[in-house]
C-alpha cells in the first residue's frame, strides 16, 4: 500500500514558499534591518550626549547657587557691607573653585543697600549664576 500523497496546486505553491523562506533572509531584508538598527543607535547616542551635557550644566548651576547663598549668609552675619562698593573672592565647593563678585549700590532709601552677586567657575569666563537683592544698611 504505497500511496502517493496528492497535493493541490495551491498546497504545492505554499510548500515552495515555505521552502524558500526557510533558507534565510534576503540581502534587502538584512540591509533594511541594518539601516533601522544604525538609525536607532545614532539617536540613542545623541540622547545620551545631550543628557550628560545637561547634567553638568545643572550641577554647575546648583553649586554656584550654593556659593551665592553662602555669600548672602556671610553678608547678613560676619561680612556686613556698610557702604556702596565692590568685593570679590573665591570659594571651593563641589571639587571646583568658584569666583564670586559682589557689588553694593545705594537703593531708593538709605535704609537698604542693593546688592548683586555674580558667580563663575574659575576655569570659565561666563557667569553661571547671578542674584540681586537688598540688605539692611546698618
Amino acid at each position: 500500500m504505497n500511496k502517493k500523497l496528492q497535493l493541490t496546486p495551491m498546497e504545492k505553491s505554499k510548500l515552495k514558499l515555505l521552502a524558500i523562506k526557510s533558507k534565510g533572509f534576503s540581502l534587502i531584508e538584512v540591509v533594511v534591518a541594518l539601516v533601522i538598527l544604525s538609525t536607532s543607535i545614532v539617536a540613542i547616542y545623541n540622547l545620551i550626549l545631550s543628557t550628560s551635557g545637561s547634567i553638568y550644566k545643572l550641577e554647575d548651576h546648583y553649586l554656584s547657587k550654593e556659593v551665592a547663598n553662602n555669600r548672602i549668609a556671610l553678608m547678613h552675619t560676619m561680612e556686613k557691607p556698610n557702604q556702596p562698593g565692590l568685593r570679590s573672592g573665591s570659594m571651593g565647593m563641589g571639587g571646583k573653585t568658584w569666583i564670586w563678585e559682589e557689588s553694593f549700590n545705594d537703593s531708593a532709601t538709605k535704609d537698604f543697600l542693593e546688592y548683586q552677586i555674580l558667580i563663575k567657575a574659575e576655569s570659565s569666563k561666563d557667569y553661571v549664576y547671578k542674584i540681586n537683592g537688598y540688605i539692611a544698611n546698618e
